[in-house]
């Protein structure tokens, strides 16, 4: 059995929360913040930006697409020149600069 990877966030009034990483389509930078979205199709804002965020994530599961992005591997459809398509059919923009990191 492959080993899942683990995510785990501990919120200000002391409370933990686990995340599987083959759970996690995508994490959404909104300033100070960072929305989790899930391939159940919710989605969990958490109080750590998207930075503190691709610290504690597995750089083998997770791409950081832009500022505003960071893509879990497993749900990238396609790979185009200015953006990604995942298997749901969102396209997210990728930034110049990680354009020739991805090709």
């Amino acid at each position: 059995m492959i080993p899942q990877h683990i995510f785990q966030v501990q919120f200000k009034l002391g409370k933990r929360a686990t995340f599987f990483a083959n759970d996690i389509i995508f994490f959404e930078g909104e300033i100070n913040y960072t929305r989790i979205h899930f391939a159940m199709g919710k989605t969990r804002l958490i109080s750590k930006t998207l930075s503190n965020v691709e610290e504690r994530v597995n750089a083998n599961c997770f791409l950081r697409i832009n500022r505003k992005y960071l893509v879990n591997q497993k749900f990238i459809s396609k790979i185009g020149r200015k953006s990604i398509v995942l298997l749901d059919g969102r396209i997210l923009p990728i930034s110049r600069r990680k354009r020739f990191v991805l090709a």
